[in-house]
């Protein structure tokens, strides 16, 4: 076993088979097994004879360097090497789905790069967080996932126009494609996972990859699979791959890749990708009305005032109250910046923790009068048994006189009202229970979940909990005819509104609402509050936060 090399540190098989080679010239390397387990940072080198593995064993460890380090290899002796699973890269490609290989020359390959100008400043070109983006014919909006057909920008170059004489030799679709998407990724950029809106553009599209190949994960409930786009690869999406499916490229620098030999990595470099897409006319007709967003606008109900209380009873209130042992568990420590805020209360103020859920803010300072609130009778229970002061309540309508307290608290919990009013409604609450000069602190969920180019704990960690979570579906629509997206846990958020999955460890799913706030949204809503500034505001774990003075 080689305990400090693997495929996640970018040791690759094929140098594993030099080093062999080298050590043992007259062994066959058909007689050794190179075992790189996805994910890993070590490796296993299966020899046919002890002697080759002492041979090996005495030559490399702690002898010689790992490649680009002054650190050594570290081999140990196994009884037994695992087999691996890969059963994600041999999976069938998801119907629909269609990848030609060598679709233009390296001559044809080099006069599309050079055709680009990304220095140029001008609405066909712009920079994405995650990478370089140029428009041709019409420019796509990321920030609401659509075109607007009316306004065109300059049109696909002239010169591309062999390519869709090839398209059409190829079968890529029956129409003459009129909006391109050209874009640069850096090693270590990619493409969070997402479904391509239905409604701004036609069934079938194309991704020419230029440059560097890399892998695309595809993934549906859970069915998932890989697809490896080698340069000069022409990708194409069609019916249930490009309606059903999602898609992503994650951001790395080396990706993992299955050859002849077996897994090992490829190092990617620049990479461009030609995006061809037909704009859409009109609605979407297909046939998967889960997934689309033309069906859930005429046919979904919207939330509104009339829906939202009895939606956050369904995907809120009843799942505290079916998860509070379980989410108790999870919750122990102080987050350091509020325990921080709950510093700067004075000797014999009386703090209010509003959605206080298992007490955790109120432990510790006791020479400071702590009340908690929660909706859930369950979390409270648990609060009750640490002998906490905690009363029933909801937090749109709190039980106290106006001006009574010094602070309050407000963690993670307006993230789930479901209307913009309502999550007004609660802030305006938390300021008239305030007394004048008092403070409330107010934690939500971002909707950016990397920050800085640093993801949040919240992306870093996943779970056993989270892994076993199933989720057979990309949308649900609730018993109020709303039609919401179901979010994929430890990924970024793509959508607003959201469901979350939760898995308890005793056995259930379940599902909670969020409204995952954008950078600026929560300050806004603060901004619109009377008798109340705003006194700091930052970002924290993924988190919007935002301190509010009562005046």
């Amino acid at each position: 076993m080689v305990c400090n090399a693997g495929l996640v540190t970018g040791f690759k098989r094929e140098t594993l088979e030099d080093i062999v080679a080298d050590i043992l010239p007259v062994c066959k390397l058909s007689e050794c097994s190179f075992v790189m387990p996805p994910g890993k940072s070590y490796c296993f080198l299966d020899m046919a004879t002890t002697q080759n593995s002492k041979i090996v064993y005495e030559k490399v460890h702690g002898c010689m360097k790992l490649p680009g380090k002054t650190t050594p290899f570290y081999l140990s002796y196994v009884e037994s090497v695992p087999t691996i699973e890969d059963d994600y890269m041999n999976a069938a490609l998801p119907p629909g789905l269609k990848l030609i290989e060598e679709f233009v020359s390296e001559e044809e390959e080099a006069s599309l790069l050079n055709s680009l100008n990304w220095n140029h400043n001008d609405k066909t070109s712009s920079e994405l967080k995650l990478r370089q983006v140029q428009h041709f014919g019409f420019e796509f909006q990321y920030n609401t996932n659509l075109v607007d057909p009316e306004q065109p920008i300059e049109a696909i170059p002239k010169s591309y126009n062999y390519l869709q004489k090839r398209f059409e030799e190829h079968n890529c679709g029956h129409y003459k494609y009129d909006q391109l998407t050209v874009n640069k990724y850096m090693p270590g950029q990619g493409i969070p996972t997402h479904i391509d809106t239905h409604s701004p553009f036609e069934d079938t599209i194309l991704s020419l990859s230029l440059g560097s190949a890399c892998v695309m994960n595809f993934k549906n409930g859970d069915k998932k699979t890989t697809v490896f786009l080698p340069p000069r690869s022409l990708l194409i999406m069609s019916g249930e791959a490009r309606y059903v499916w999602s898609h992503g490229i994650c951001r790395r620098h080396n990706d993992v890749i299955k050859t002849e030999n077996g897994i090992t990595i490829r190092p990617r470099t620049t990479r461009t990708s030609f995006t061809f897409r037909k704009v859409r006319r009109g609605d979407c007709q297909c046939v998967f009305p889960e997934f689309c967003d033309s069906k859930r606008k005429n046919g979904a109900q919207k939330i509104n005032e009339n829906i939202a209380p009895s939606l956050e009873e369904c995907y809120v209130h009843q799942v505290y109250e079916e998860i509070s042992d379980h989410f108790s568990e999870t919750r122990h420590k102080q987050w350091p910046n509020v325990s921080k805020f709950l510093d700067t209360i004075e000797k014999g103020g009386l703090l209010l923790d509003v959605g206080c859920g298992n007490g955790k803010y109120l432990a510790g300072r006791p020479d400071i009068i702590k009340v908690g609130c929660d909706r859930s009778n369950c979390l409270l229970e648990v609060c009750r048994m640490r002998s906490f002061e905690v009363y029933l309540s909801d937090c749109l309508y709190l039980p106290c006189k106006d001006n009574l307290v010094d602070a309050a608290l407000s963690i993670a919990v307006i993230h789930h009202l479901s209307t913009e009013s309502r999550r007004k409604r609660a802030i305006e609450e938390l300021v008239r229970i305030l007394r004048p000069g008092g403070r409330c602190l107010i934690y939500v969920w971002a909707k950016e979940q990397r920050r800085q180019s640093v993801p949040s704990t919240y992306l870093k960690f996943s779970t056993s909990r989270d892994k076993n979570i199933e989720t057979t579906k990309c949308h649900k629509e609730t018993a109020h005819g709303v039609i919401l997206p179901i979010h994929e846990n430890r990924t970024e958020f793509v959508h607003g509104d959201v469901l979350v999955p939760w898995k308890r460890k005793d056995g259930g799913n379940f599902l909670r609402f969020y409204h995952v706030f954008q950078e600026g949204e929560l300050v806004e809503l603060c901004q619109s509050i009377a008798d109340a500034k705003v006194c700091d505001v930052y970002y924290d774990q993924g988190n919007w936060c935002v301190i509010l003075e009562k005046i």
